[in-house]
């Protein structure tokens, strides 16, 4: 299972929750294969014994999601953002749960919080007693608060999702028709096909993580008019994942320069994933043998 993530090149705090963000996955009680996924130019620090991949240009949210989505090595992948925390056995119940089910998508609910408090801790999978939900949005700060993802109160999966991309492919919604880039409904737009297609998707009536919520700096709280371009202009067929796939950027909409990755950064961070397979935990080979 990869677990991917944007370390946007202007998040406030980045280093600091680049670290955390990565002690949480390395707590796993399965082995998850980090993918961190850098703009503008941005190189991973020293001490990130991590895969990581940095783009030239900047990148909206879904355009790194979709470089993750492209540079998955593994059966499952998933995304967590950076100020988002995953129950020490999360990763483990979603796989265990997409195996039994055949699901294409797994999902399930989400504490809120409010202070940040969420970001050292380390939890397990909770079930919904003791939790509440209100339907306000951007959510009102109260205790014991849970997204409704999971029981389909809110009607969303995430705010973070593991799919097969056995099943799926190598796909991810960054871009409309009329070429603007998706800014904030890449992953409803993302569940919405799925269903489409006839996907088999499972939301989990437990609480797998804790989200952050901070409407002054999060994506899903900005400006935008996704939902009208949606309605008006439908999606792109084409998507920022084939053109890291394919490494060919000519259709990326815009006048910047080819965003592709730097060639000693991706030396870097293949050393680095093979480095953390040897260990035994990350993605292994296709017949390889894994360490105990």
């Amino acid at each position: 299972m990869t677990v991917f993530c944007a370390v946007w090149h202007q998040q406030p705090n980045k280093l600091d929750l680049l670290r955390s963000h990565w002690e949480n996955l390395k707590a796993q009680s399965i082995p998850v294969e980090p993918c961190y996924i850098f703009d503008n130019g941005d190189v991973a620090p020293d001490w990130l014994d991590a895969p990581w991949h940095s783009f030239s240009e900047p990148l909206t949210i879904y355009e790194a999601w979709g470089a993750g989505v492209a540079l998955s090595q593994t059966k499952y992948t998933m995304n967590l953002n950076m100020d988002d925390r995953l129950a020490t056995n999360a990763a483990r119940l979603l796989v265990s749960t997409a195996e039994a089910t055949g699901s294409a998508l797994v999902g399930g609910d989400w504490q809120v919080s409010f202070d940040g408090s969420h970001l050292e801790a380390q939890f397990d999978v909770q079930d919904l007693w003791g939790t509440s939900f209100a339907s306000d949005w951007p959510p009102m700060a109260q205790p014991n608060l849970r997204l409704g993802s999971g029981t389909g109160e809110r009607g969303t999966f995430g705010p973070a999702t593991m799919w097969n991309l056995d099943i799926l492919g190598k796909w991810y919604p960054t871009y409309f028709n009329n070429q603007t880039p998706v800014k904030s409904i890449g992953d409803q737009i993302f569940w919405k096909v799925v269903l489409q297609n006839k996907q088999k998707m499972t939301r989990l009536p437990m609480v797998i993580g804790r989200y952050y919520s901070d409407t002054k700096n999060q994506a899903e709280f900005r400006p935008h008019q996704d939902n009208k371009l949606l309605n008006d202009c439908g999606v792109s067929q084409i998507s920022f994942t084939q053109m890291v796939l394919s490494g060919d950027f000519s259709r990326r909409p815009g006048a910047q320069p080819v965003p592709k990755p730097a060639n000693k950064i991706e030396a870097a961070s293949q050393d680095l994933a093979t480095q953390y397979r040897t260990m035994g935990l990350g993605a292994l080979p296709a017949g390889a043998q894994g360490h105990i």
